[in-house]
This record gives C-alpha cells, sequence and structure tokens, in this order.
C-alpha cells in the first residue's frame, strides 16, 4: 500500500458518486477504472491502491480516506459507458453504514424500507424489481430472483455499484436496475496485510450491546511459476433487535348489529375493525466468510478463484397482542360501544369505552431462520495483442430454513378497554378486568407451527471478448456468451391445535413456568402506559419445543380433536404439504455484442450500440387439488414455456468540454416473474350458487411473462474538481406487464371454465423523474476550515399503474406502493489530519403503503420520514483509527395512517444505534 506520513485511510465518509467527466479531465484513470465491473475476471480499482498523487507541499490536503473514496466513486461513474453510481470503501473494515443496503440509500434516486433496525428493501427509480450480482455473476437466496442486499456487511465490502441503465454486456433481469456487490482480491494490494475492525454496537430501544467484527488477510508472492496472490476475510455482525408496535386495523362502518351510545352520535362514522401491540424482537447473526487466489503466470494472463460463505440467523422473539373490537369472541353480536366522541368532521370515532368480555389474549411467536448460500467461481482474464479474453465459471447453492410457531392464549376474566384512536399520532387504549402480570389470567388457547425449506442452486458460465479495433469511429467491439442452470424448489408445512375448550391455565405447558413479565419498549414514548404482560420466554419456549408438542398431543385427546387434528400433530415437526410445493429448472442461453463508436462534430461525441439477446426456457413441477366424486384427489402437474427476448441498447456522450458532458441513453430491460408466481399448482374448491354447482381456483400462473420495459435517459454532467461536480438527470421508464393477481376465466378440466384467482401480467405503468445532485470540499477556505465538505441530492418520483377491470375487479389508475414522490440526502462532511467527520440526513416523503382488504379505509400510507446519522473517526497513528458511530438520532418514529394523517393507523418506534470501535491494518 501507498504510505504517506501517516496513516490516512479512515474516516467516515459516504463515497457517492455524483458526476461524471471526460477521461480527459484533470485526474487520469487506468482502462480497468474506465469501465469498471463489467467482467467477473476484472479487478476492480481498489481505493487502498491509489495512483501515485503529485508531491504535497506542507499545506496541500492529501487525498485519502473521504477524499480518496468521493474521487474514485466519482472516476467509476463518468468513465462508466452504463449509467452508475459507486460506493466505494474508505479503508478495509469501513464502507459508509452498518450494511450495504444503508450505505445504498445514500445514493440520488435510491429509496430503501426499514425494519428491525436495518434497511432491509430497495427501490432504484421508484422499482424494487433489482438485480443482483457479487463480483459482476449472478446470486440469489434459495428460490428467490435475487440476493438480500443487507446480508452483506459492511466491512467484507469494498465497493457497491448502482447501475440504473445497463448496457448490453450487463447481466439482464431487474427492469429496476442492477446492484453488483464487489469484494477484494488479493491483487488489490501491494503485498501482506493484516486487517480488521471491532465494534459495540448499543441499540437504544432493546437496550443491548452487540458485536461487530471483521477480519482480513492478504499477501502476494513472486514464485518460479508466476506471482500468486491469496486472501481471507471473515466478518460477523449481531443486533438484538426490538421494534415496538402501536397499530389499529382498517377501518369500516359500524356493524349493523352493533349498538353505539350515545345514540346522539349516530351510526354514520367508520372506526377501526381492531388494535394492538406488538414487539417484533429477535436477535439476527449475519457471519460471513469469502477467499480468493489469484495467479498470474504471465504479464497477460491473470487466473483466479473466489469462494463465498454468506449466512444469515435469526432467532424470533415477538409478542403480540391483537383486540378485535368490531366483533365478539364469544358470541354473535359485537360488544356495545360506550361513551362514543367522534372527531369533528364526524366522520370516525375519537375516543370510546368498550367492555368486550372473554377475548384472545397475548400471542407469543417464536422460531428461528436460518440461510446460508455459497458461491464459488474459476476464472481468467488473457489479453492478447488488441483483444481481453475473460472466462467465469461460478456454481452457487443456497438453503433456507425457516421455523416459525405461535402461542395463543385467551384472557379468563372479561376485558374491558379505555380507547383514544388519535392520541399525538398514535392509537392510545387502556384494558381493566384482567391482571396482565399474573399467568393465572390466561388460558391455553392454541399453538400455531409453520415450517418452510427453499433450496436453490445454479452453474452459471460466461466468456466474454474486448476488442481494440484501432478504428477512430469504431474504437471498441464487444462480444458475450452466458449460459445459466437454475434448479430452484420450495415446500411448506403447517398446523394448529386448538384447545381454548380445555380452558387450561397456561401454566400446565411445559417451559412456561419460566416466563416473566416482557421487557416493555417505546423508551421515550409515554403516550400508552399499558406496554407489558406477561409471556413465555421465546427462546427457551423454542428449546423445549419438543416438551410443548407432548403437551398439545395429551391435550388433543382430553379435547376430543378428530383424527386427522390428532395425525397432524403426530410427527416431530409439521408435515410438508403437496400444494404449497414446487419444483423448477430454468435455463438461460444469453449472447450480446456491442460497439463503442466515436466522432467529432466541434465538440467530441462517443457512445455505445449494443444488443443483448435471452432465451428463457422453464419446466416447472407441482401438485393439483381437484374435488372429483366428493374427495379431493392431489394430481401431479408439470409445464414448460420458452420465451425470447432481444433487448437494444443505444447511448450517447456529448462531451461539450472538459468539464461538461451530456449523456444520453435508451434501453431495454426485463424482470423474470418469481418461481413461486410461476408454480403451476392449482387449487379448486366445489361450492353452489343459486343450487348449482360452482367451482373456483386458486393458483400460481405458469404462463406469465417477465415484466418488460422501455427506458429512457439524460443527464447533464459538470465536474469541476477531483471531488466537486453537478449534475441533474431525467427518466422515465414505460412498463409493460407488471404482475398482479386477478381474477380470471380459465378452462380447467374436467370442469370447463371456472374463475381462477392467480398471478397475470395484467398491469402497465410509466414512471417518471428528475435528479439533481452536488458535491464539494471547501478547500479555498482558510486553515482548518478546508477540511469541510458537503453533498446533497434530491429525486422527484412520478410513478404510476394501470390495473384493468376483471370479473367483478374495478381496477384503474394506482399509484406503485413504496414509492415516495420526494426524497433527498445533504450530507456535511469535515476531513482534515488525523481527523474525519460525516453527518447525513436522508428524508423521504409520504408513499403508498399497500391495500387492505374490502372496506371503507383500507388503503395505507406510510408518513414522511428523516433520520439523521453521524460517524467519526481519529487516527492514533498509521495502524490504529477510533471511531464512533450514531444512527437514526432523531428518533422519529415510522408513521402510517389510512385516509390522511389524522386517521392513525400504526406508530413504530426504532432505535437508535450507538457503536465504539477501532481499526487496525499491519
Amino acid at each position: 500500500m501507498k504510505r504517506t506520513s501517516r496513516w490516512l485511510g479512515c474516516g467516515a465518509a459516504l463515497a457517492v458518486a455524483i458526476a461524471t467527466a471526460p477521461a480527459s479531465a484533470q485526474t487520469a484513470t487506468t482502462q480497468d477504472q474506465a469501465d469498471p465491473g463489467t467482467e467477473p475476471g476484472r479487478t476492480p480499482p481498489s481505493s487502498d491502491t491509489p495512483a501515485p498523487a503529485p508531491a504535497t507541499g506542507a499545506d496541500d490536503i492529501v487525498v485519502t480516506g473521504i477524499r480518496q473514496s468521493l474521487g474514485s466513486a466519482q472516476n467509476i461513474k463518468r468513465n462508466s459507458d452504463a449509467i452508475v453510481d459507486a460506493l466505494v470503501a474508505e479503508d478495509i473494515g469501513k464502507f459508509p453504514d452498518n450494511n450495504a443496503s444503508e450505505a445504498i440509500a445514500r445514493i440520488t434516486g435510491v429509496q430503501v424500507t426499514r425494519y428491525a433496525d436495518e434497511a432491509n428493501g430497495v427501490l432504484i427509480r421508484g422499482l424494487p424489481n433489482v438485480q443482483t450480482t457479487v463480483n459482476n455473476r449472478e446470486i440469489f437466496t434459495a428460490d428467490g430472483r435475487a440476493v438480500a442486499i443487507q446480508d452483506f456487511p459492511a466491512q467484507a465490502v469494498s465497493r457497491v455499484d448502482v447501475f440504473k441503465a445497463v448496457t448490453a454486456q450487463n447481466l439482464e433481469g431487474g427492469i429496476a436496475g442492477l446492484i453488483d456487490v464487489q469484494l477484494r482480491r488479493p491483487f488489490d494490494f501491494k503485498g501482506f496485510l493484516l486487517a480488521g475492525a471491532a465494534r459495540g454496537v448499543y441499540n437504544s430501544e432493546s437496550r443491548k450491546l452487540d458485536p461487530i467484527g471483521s477480519l482480513l488477510i492478504s499477501d502476494r508472492w513472486q514464485t518460479g511459476i508466476g506471482e500468486i496472490g491469496a486472501l481471507l476475510n471473515v466478518s460477523f455482525t449481531q443486533t438484538r433487535y426490538l421494534n415496538s408496535v402501536r397499530y389499529q386495523g382498517f377501518q369500516d362502518n359500524v356493524p349493523a348489529a352493533q349498538q353505539v351510545l350515545p345514540t346522539s352520535v349516530g351510526r354514520n362514522f367508520t372506526f377501526p375493525q381492531d388494535i394492538g401491540l406488538f414487539y417484533g424482537r429477535g436477535t439476527r447473526q449475519r457471519p460471513s466468510v469469502n477467499g480468493s487466489l489469484q495467479w498470474q503466470p504471465a504479464d497477460n494472463l491473470m487466473i483466479y478463484a473466489d469462494g463465498l460463505w454468506q449466512a444469515y440467523r435469526n432467532k424470533n422473539a415477538n409478542d403480540f397482542f391483537g383486540i378485535p373490537i368490531q366483533s365478539s369472541t364469544t358470541g354473535s353480536t359485537p360488544p356495545t360501544i360506550r361513551n362514543a366522541v367522534l372527531t369533528k368532521d364526524g366522520t370516525t370515532l375519537e375516543s370510546f369505552d368498550i367492555d368486550l368480555g372473554i377475548v384472545n389474549g397475548p400471542s407469543k411467536e417464536f422460531g428461528d431462520s436460518t440461510t446460508d448460500t455459497y458461491q464459488g467461481a474459476l476464472g481468467a482474464r488473457w489479453d492478447v495483442g488488441n483483444a481481453v479474453f475473460t472466462t467465469d465459471l461460478a456454481y452457487t447453492k443456497s438453503i433456507v430454513d425457516n421455523n416459525w410457531g405461535q402461542f395463543q392464549t385467551q384472557t379468563v376474566s372479561p376485558l374491558s378497554l379505555s380507547v383514544k384512536l388519535n392520541d399525538k399520532r398514535s392509537v392510545n387504549f387502556t384494558p381493566s378486568g384482567v391482571d396482565f402480570a399474573n399467568p393465572d389470567s390466561f388460558y391455553m388457547r392454541g399453538l400455531i407451527e409453520d415450517r418452510r425449506r427453499s433450496e436453490g442452486s445454479q452453474w452459471q458460465w460466461q466468456g466474454n471478448l474486448s476488442l481494440d479495433t484501432q478504428s477512430s469511429l469504431f474504437p471498441k467491439f464487444q462480444f458475450g456468451l452466458r449460459y445459466a442452470d437454475r434448479d430452484a424448489s420450495s415446500v411448506y408445512g403447517s398446523r394448529y391445535a386448538g384447545l381454548a375448550s380445555l380452558k387450561d391455565p397456561i401454566s400446565k405447558v411445559p417451559t412456561l413456568a419460566q416466563g416473566g413479565i416482557i421487557e416493555p419498549g417505546f423508551h421515550g414514548d409515554d403516550v400508552q402506559k399499558f406496554r407489558s404482560w406477561f409471556a413465555p420466554n421465546a427462546f427457551l419456549f423454542n428449546d423445549k419445543l419438543n416438551d410443548v408438542r407432548g403437551y398439545i398431543r395429551d391435550a388433543l385427546v382430553r379435547a376430543g380433536a378428530d383424527a386427522a387434528t390428532r395425525a397432524a400433530w403426530a410427527p416431530e415437526e409439521p408435515a410438508y404439504a403437496p400444494l404449497s410445493s414446487f419444483r423448477a429448472r430454468e435455463q438461460v442461453f444469453t449472447g450480446y455484442a456491442q460497439i463503442h463508436y466515436a466522432f467529432d462534430v466541434g465538440f467530441p461525441i462517443d457512445g455505445i450500440i449494443g444488443t443483448r439477446m435471452v432465451i428463457t426456457r422453464n419446466r416447472l413441477n407441482g401438485t393439483n387439488a381437484l374435488p372429483i366424486n366428493g374427495n379431493t384427489q392431489f394430481v401431479p402437474i408439470a409445464s414448460s414455456t420458452q420465451y425470447v427476448d432481444v433487448l437494444p441498447n443505444i447511448s450517447a456522450q456529448l462531451h461539450f468540454t472538459d468539464r461538461l458532458k451530456l449523456r444520453l441513453s435508451r434501453t431495454e430491460a426485463l424482470t423474470r416473474p418469481g418461481f413461486n408466481q410461476i408454480n403451476p399448482t392449482l387449487t379448486v374448491s366445489q361450492g353452489t350458487i343459486g343450487g348449482n354447482i360452482s367451482y373456483t381456483g386458486n393458483g400460481g400462473n405458469p404462463d406469465l411473462q417477465p415484466i418488460r420495459s422501455d427506458n429512457y435517459d439524460a443527464s447533464l454532467e459538470y465536474y469541476f474538481s477531483r471531488t466537486g461536480s453537478v449534475t441533474v438527470a431525467g427518466f422515465y421508464r414505460k412498463i409493460e406487464g407488471f404482475i398482479n393477481s386477478l381474477p380470471q376465466i380459465v378452462n380447467v378440466q374436467p370442469f370447463g371454465d371456472i374463475l381462477v384467482y392467480r398471478p397475470s401480467n395484467a398491469s402497465r405503468g410509466e414512471i417518471k423523474g428528475i435528479e439533481a445532485a452536488a458535491t464539494t470540499f471547501f478547500d479555498f477556505l482558510p486553515g482548518a476550515l478546508r477540511g469541510l465538505g458537503a453533498q446533497a441530492n434530491f429525486t422527484y418520483i412520478d410513478a404510476e399503474q394501470i390495473v384493468p377491470a376483471a370479473n367483478n375487479f374495478a381496477g384503474g389508475r394506482q399509484t406503485l406502493p413504496g414509492v415516495s414522490k420526494y426524497s433527498f440526502n445533504v450530507i456535511g462532511l469535515y476531513e482534515l489530519g488525523a481527523t474525519s467527520v460525516r453527518l447525513a440526513y436522508n428524508y423521504r416523503s409520504a408513499n403508498l403503503d399497500g391495500f387492505g382488504a374490502p372496506g371503507v379505509f383500507t388503503t395505507v400510507y406510510s408518513d414522511a420520514v428523516g433520520r439523521l446519522d453521524l460517524s467519526a473517526s481519529y487516527n492514533l497513528n498509521d495502524n490504529i483509527t477510533l471511531t464512533v458511530d450514531a444512527t437514526n438520532l432523531l428518533r422519529t418514529p415510522y408513521h402510517s395512517y389510512v385516509k390522511d394523517p389524522r386517521y392513525p393507523r400504526d406508530v413504530r418506534w426504532e432505535a437508535s444505534l450507538f457503536s465504539a470501535g477501532v481499526r487496525f491494518r499491519f
């Protein structure tokens, strides 16, 4: 590694590239830097091996740390043939945030969803249909199409590229874009390196302190057979999280049988179907190991082998108390609403009292989820004259096991409630009549157990040729082939034991004596005083589950359960059901070709014209359930499909000056349907209408086509320094084939034409928007002020889909769920000497959360939210750096509502995370 008088590869800034410039601008880049990450054999430029810098004077600012990562990311963007933004790690073990998805939220045009104290969903320009790759090869989780970006621990990542529009050589599969995660290789470094990081993270909601750590060792040697390098990187993160949710259900009209007092308030109003509390808590762990070997037997040949193990472990310990208020648990007549007070507009209840009688009590959710994803790859890069050949062969295997259960109770004594529906933007209810701290206040009501196992494996190979043509008009030609053979499968089983009739005290259930009063949440929110109750210890309950199952088997006999229910609980775990199982094989044959062009019309113009041809073949197996002669028959079903896509692309870059360019792009993209959506399984149900037998069906749709989009992009980019730029971009997406589950008339033998609910490519949509971004360091300021810098970006998105009317479904124009019309980031930076500081504010406006079941107010909106994060570091010496980080400093809770904010639905308190640690390298 290149060293200066002190180790400066530190800091806590975000490396978001937001500008471009021609290659003739101030900082020259290698050809590898100019064409980032398009071939698995290419080693990406590393922030740890910068190009030699010019000699600096005493007052010069040395370009490392924040500035270096910003400069590297900016070079990647400005020199890329595709439309891409990049995040580059400042140093080993120092990516901007705790995981890759948190960091991506800082990129212009990217929005994320958050739950369980992390970012766990990524939308690029309003769409969630993202293709994911690691080191430029496809990666996925089990039977899914992508991998969870948050599964990549930040300390293992060297760089993330977010492609908003691709070229023909990029992997197809995401109409939203492509996210490529780059892991390190030994030739990224000069020689031997031992580096790592360790942090302790405190969660303000769960009030737990957890570890995050990583260790990397790398070296390279000159041998008699050429240069050899080896790298091994391990990382581990743990989070004991808690999200505290207080909610009210969908609003609906007053049921006809429900009495309202005083009668003077009338009945022309709505109120929630239910209210409750939910604590989402558990222990989440992510161990990860990646390694790489590189061998360079000659100057023009490099051979490599990569390996990755990425795992996810989650132990579930949720607490849930949902209380119905529009229906009765024990009878057919809804309970009477007393002391009803309406809101000023008279449309809903403001407050009321209600006597509910015996109701369902709190539930405890337990279980665990495990994910193991393995990927191994072997490849090479060979430079021969004016040609570069690359090849990459990879095998991926991913397994997900989910086990979930819910322990259900019923109150022994009647429950009454005093309710305020909008007390400081959330429901506030006070229960009475039940001693919630006493386990003898609850009967055992029932136990649910679910389990699912999903698997996926794939062989993938790609070969690429890049040819320098020596032509000034068409200087470069690229060609490639790819083959992928993918298997996916999923099995599911579930069982339920209803035991309310026994009225067994919950203390009779094994392990319940080791329970206790749950830890209340809502730290910092004292609106509602009722926040805890007695519940089992979920982790102990899970560990002693076989003892609990023994109790269930005996209790079912005492309750006189039927033979089928008793048989379902005979095995140790729920049996897998054939109707919930499928198996799929997908083969993808791909070829692409593209040519680079360049000419001058008073200013330089260059670009790419290319196309990618994709043939997709699917073979699918499932099981149909058909009611024939009064009995349900399970019939195996197989299906096969094939479709061909041609995805052209054309782009142009108009270099008005060395600093100002206009980028234009037109591309086509696709997203394949999920394997669960093309599952051929169909379940037919029998009923009667008007005395006549009728049939309806539910299932997947093996005839689904990909979602396809036409994409138009324009970007005006002004580059005025190594880390300074201003950009304005516009984009338009025309999308066909959004997948919705709509009723269709389908011919199903032997029943003929019947109504079937299954996914179809029924909807179309449009997305258009504008992005603007700027970044700079204020080097012209005197003294210590010259370390100041700033970044800002803003995104406007207008997105909608048109859903057709079908079989009593109204359809119409709908806003795309999860898309905020406005979002922005403002980031303050400081880096000078041994000190680096970043203060980042992220904001997104309200957005549609989703549509619920039929009712009056069933469309849910997520309210606007802003987050403030701080990180800082200080170099003790060349080898040791101290770090502190704080996320979600404002602790603004998540709010959702129906109709408008006067009608709150959820309030969710998420944690602030405070961490301190050390990074080292030798």
